[in-house]
């Protein structure tokens, strides 16, 4: 009960509050790492924060696409690590883990392009959670619905794509599923850690992560909790992405923001070696 009356609040805040999360966070500049009010975080470009509830711990990256872009970089078998690892490994300013992959040969097990080339074109088994694809053409991002029972039928007017879900909200619809649906137990209905990517009705880009499994401090999210989070920051899209041990939010100001729970600890270690992230660069 403690838990749903927080998210509950969550909701609450936002609808009572237009600054939120900036107001209940702690706030930086993305790329200088300096602290910045939530005035000021509500004008820049590029900001990172975290906020904690009594029994959640909630990481973002808010970005302006007129000043960042978003790439899928791919890094399959030997050339896997951890997502921080990655993101330095390119340059990359930020980044969030990627898509759901193979743990024993850290191959992917989603479609995925990379820079226009296809890294994986898998057809996913699980198509009760990934029904939807992050998309990257000439003219920006685009987060979508997708039939995943089949390579993207559109992938060839993309640069980049991945294939993740469920999707969350989709063109400011709230998609909902049923408990008829395969593994709505233990997939949607039970609480984990939580990744995903949403864009708001002002064209901002979020990344955003919810910890969980490590303490009563952060015990995640279903995935209806996790749309409830999605429509609190005000997104009109958003896509869930690798969850539990995977989720991870870096920036290489802050390093990990947040507790990846691999390590079962309440601390930034605990990072899972993942095939793939999503990096933010500087235009």
């Amino acid at each position: 009960m403690k838990r749903i009356l927080t998210i509950l609040a969550i909701v609450v805040c936002s609808c009572s509050n237009p600054g939120f999360p900036f107001d209940v966070a702690t706030l930086h500049n993305l790329e200088s790492g300096a602290n910045l009010s939530p005035r000021k975080a509500q004008k820049a470009a590029g900001v990172c924060g975290q906020w904690q509830t009594d029994n959640q711990t909630i990481s973002f990256v808010r970005l302006n696409p007129e000043a960042y872009g978003i790439d899928i970089i791919t890094a399959e078998g030997e050339e896997a690590d951890s997502t921080s690892a990655i993101c330095l490994r390119y340059g990359a300013v930020a980044g969030i883990n990627g898509s759901y992959f193979n743990m024993e040969d850290l191959t992917h097990n989603t479609y995925i392009k990379d820079d226009g080339l296809e890294a994986s074109i898998t057809v996913p088994e699980e198509y009760f959670r990934t029904n939807g694809a992050f998309l990257r053409g000439v003219d920006g991002i685009e987060i979508a619905a997708a039939d995943t029972s089949a390579v993207l039928p559109e992938g060839d007017l993309f640069v980049e794509a991945m294939v993740a879900g469920p999707i969350l909200i989709d063109d400011g619809i709230v998609i909902e599923y049923s408990e008829d649906i395969a593994g709505w137990d233990s997939f949607y209905n039970h609480v984990h850690p939580r990744s995903l990517i949403g864009t708001d009705a002002k064209g901002f880009i979020w990344l955003v992560t919810v910890d969980g499994r490590t303490s009563e401090q952060a015990v995640g999210m279903t995935v209806q909790e996790l749309t409830d989070l999605a429509l609190s920051l005000g997104l009109t899209d958003a896509l869930n992405l690798d969850g539990g041990g995977s989720t991870t939010l870096w920036t290489r100001t802050e390093g990990v923001l947040n507790n990846p729970s691999d390590n079962q600890r309440m601390d930034h270690e605990g990072q899972r070696v993942v095939p793939s992230v999503l990096a933010v660069w500087k235009r």
